[in-house]
């Protein structure tokens, strides 16, 4: 489903509607899979930050959290944060995309690929219209400049909460060994 191929404009127009109405019967759960493979390995990291987010953020907390206990440690996600659910979405879909496609396979999970699959034509008709209007590597196209920064950006924030993690073990490792030393200055004065 990327890039966006003009002799397939009326199949997106009908995932784009059935995401609309929210009325997916009749749609292939292994062809929107499929759609969702493409949309990983061509779309800018940007446009498919935005719509795991959304997706997400949409999605009913029992399946989040059923999605995040099906995924391998490595890209451990916390289906109360829609963001950190999507970073660890879009790097198993880079690394592992027959494990992503695996996990989306389960049938508590098919549905909601193809609601993914809805989303994803849903914007990209609303970016190659962006793209139409504005023209390509406009204000609103695809511009591998501001890719770049963007994947910058995305890195550094990963980086910082891993340091805001590491501080707040640090303080708790401070935090026993102080009560572990009253303790034994405690037993000391009996």
């Amino acid at each position: 489903m990327w890039p966006f191929d003009q002799n397939n404009q009326g199949m997106y127009q009908q995932y784009a509607q059935a995401y609309n109405s929210g009325n997916f019967g009749g749609f292939d759960p292994n062809q929107a899979l499929g759609y969702i493979e493409q949309f990983f390995r061509g779309a800018p990291p940007q446009l498919q930050q935005q719509v795991y987010q959304e997706h997400f953020a949409q999605m009913p907390y029992e399946q989040r959290m059923f999605l995040a206990q099906q995924v391998p440690p490595q890209y451990a996600m916390n289906p109360n944060d829609p963001w950190s659910m999507s970073q660890s979405f879009m790097r198993m879909g880079q690394e592992q995309p027959g494990l992503l496609r695996s996990i989306l396979s389960h049938p508590v999970l098919l549905g909601g690929g193809v609601v993914l699959a809805g989303l994803i034509a849903k914007h990209m008709i609303a970016h190659h219209e962006r793209q139409q209007q504005y023209g390509y590597g406009g204000q609103f196209g695809y511009n591998p400049q501001e890719q770049y920064l963007q994947q910058e950006i995305m890195q550094e924030r990963r980086e910082e909460r891993h340091l805001q993690q590491e501080m707040r073990e640090l303080e708790r490792e401070e935090d026993r060994l102080e009560n572990r030393e009253r303790h034994h200055h405690h037993r000391e004065e009996w």
